[in-house]
């Protein structure tokens, strides 16, 4: 398992269809998966994400660290476009 330190969210960058998941507890991860991977705050190190594949962990989610308050977006987008599908414009 790798750990990702996520990234913090640039002023005036919204992504169209995202949205922001709210830490309410700092001891548990707003997100369980079954991947490689682990990502935690850019700023403070608490986990936020844990066992997530990179598809899941795009930019257009967001996540607030409920340790130290900040907006978290992954640094990689992990995005996939399908096989034969249009590219993702950004």
């Amino acid at each position: 398992m790798a750990t990702i330190a996520m990234r913090q969210v640039r002023e005036g960058e919204v992504p169209r269809d995202g949205g922001t998941a709210i830490q309410d507890d700092p001891d548990r991860p707003v997100f369980r998966g079954n991947g490689p991977d682990d990502y935690v705050c850019v700023s403070c190190g608490n986990l936020l994400a844990t066992a997530m594949n990179p598809e899941q962990m795009t930019r257009k989610v967001r996540v607030r660290c409920g340790r130290c308050s900040t907006v978290n977006v992954s640094a990689i987008d992990g995005y996939v476009a399908p096989s034969g599908g249009p590219k993702r414009q950004d």
